[in-house]
């Protein structure tokens, strides 16, 4: 509460209520955030157990949820060709260390095939992105050079597609 607002208004000012009102945002895009990263992360996890972990209502979470494309995100997150790697090694280590194989032999063999493959292959979308971003840098740094990167860049793409056709 400012001086002057306390002294004639007898109640905090404007400018103290919004600053209060920034902060408490603030600690709730914290919270939302985090919460959405527990969820995504955690594959088991509800969103009955995330409003509990977080004290927030699960209607709460549920809004966050279907805003921000949660289980969009953990699907993605959990099948992604590293993390099904990372699930098929545990498997083969559980199996080394004598436990049983949760999943057949066969199936182990060829999830790791399907992935050795998709390995050597660049995603030509990814393959995109990420040279716009390397284009938008250079033309920061050297408009000139960009110009000539960007047409180097759309016939090693058109090159790439062609390889994967």
């Amino acid at each position: 509460m400012c001086n002057a607002c306390a002294l004639i208004f007898n109640q905090p000012c404007f400018a103290a209520l919004l600053e209060e009102k920034r902060d408490m945002a603030g600690k709730k895009d914290k919270i939302r955030q985090q919460a959405q990263d527990y969820y995504v992360e955690n594959i088991d996890a509800t969103q009955k157990e995330i409003a509990s972990l977080f004290s927030v209502t699960e209607k709460t979470i549920g809004t966050w949820s279907n805003a921000d494309e949660w289980e969009g995100k953990r699907l993605d997150y959990h099948s992604s060709p590293v993390k099904i790697k990372q699930f098929i090694q545990k498997e083969l280590l559980s199996v080394v260390q004598g436990n049983k194989a949760l999943l057949p032999a066969d199936s182990i063999a060829k999830l790791m095939s399907a992935l050795d493959r998709l390995e050597k292959k660049a995603d030509p979308i990814v393959v995109s992105k990420i040279l716009k971003d390397l284009d938008n840098f250079i033309s920061e740094v050297d408009p000139a050079f960009s110009v000539k990167c960007v047409h180097f860049h759309k016939q090693f793409l058109i090159h790439r597609i062609n390889l994967e056709s």
